[in-house]
């Protein structure tokens, strides 16, 4: 049982190895990128408009955008957080739920973007 699992986790640790060793460039650009954005957010004037919903959006779409996860995936995620919403709604948790409409919409909007892309 125990040789079973090691072999598993070997099995698993290599996979995220090569995937890590695929995108290194892609991963190295969105720490610079992320680290950037929290930057501008620290400087004057500039913090007013760089809210922290704002900037855990875009860290969010940044993802999205850097890593090319596909549009399908993407709207599964917005019915996911439309359901926890919906439910955060319901036992009146109404301004967080307001918060993952703002994303949802926001993440629709580059779903928008990459299929108009497509076609």
């Amino acid at each position: 049982m125990i040789n079973k699992f090691n072999l598993l986790l070997d099995k698993f640790l290599i996979q995220v190895s090569e995937s890590v060793m695929k995108n290194k460039y892609r991963i190295v650009g969105y720490i610079v990128l992320s680290i950037l954005i929290v930057t501008f957010s620290f400087l004057p004037y500039l913090n007013l408009l760089f809210t922290i919903n704002l900037i855990a959006f875009l860290l969010l779409a940044l993802l999205f955008v850097i890593f090319r996860i596909n549009w399908k995936i993407i709207i599964h995620i917005c019915m996911l957080l439309f359901v926890v919403a919906f439910f955060l709604t319901i036992t009146g948790f109404t301004s967080t739920s307001m918060i993952l409409g703002d994303f949802i919409y926001g993440f629709l909007v580059i779903v928008a973007i990459e299929y108009f892309i497509l076609i």
